[in-house]
């Protein structure tokens, strides 16, 4: 089955797929914690992740384990939290209680 075939039987939006939701793989809290780290992009940026990629191309990209970029104009906490959020192995991606102690979480804002 091909990708394409595979993310027509999956759920989810692509653009926020962890790379083995869309390759039809088993899943479970880690594919949260990528779409976590997609969302967040987003609403940094103000634009959805692989934002000047049709649907096809970015739901090849994201099947290859290639995460979204991640602009240097974010805080460095920011950045980090996010690559964290979207590492290409599940198994190197925190869990949720482990976000919640990233210093992108704890640290107060800044006015």
């Amino acid at each position: 089955m091909s990708i394409l075939s595979q993310a027509r039987s999956s759920k989810g939006t692509v653009f926020w797929m962890a790379p083995e939701v869309a390759k039809a793989k088993p899943h479970g809290p880690p594919a949260d914690i990528w779409s976590l780290g997609c969302t967040v992009l987003e609403m940094l940026t103000g634009k959805v992740p692989y934002p000047d990629m049709e649907w096809t191309h970015a739901l090849l990209k994201i099947g290859r384990g290639i995460p979204p970029k991640i602009p240097n104009t974010l805080s460095e906490d920011a950045r980090d939290f996010i690559a964290k959020c979207v590492q290409a192995n599940q198994k190197d991606r925190p869990s949720a209680a482990q976000l919640l102690e990233h210093p992108f979480v704890k640290r107060p804002l800044q006015h």
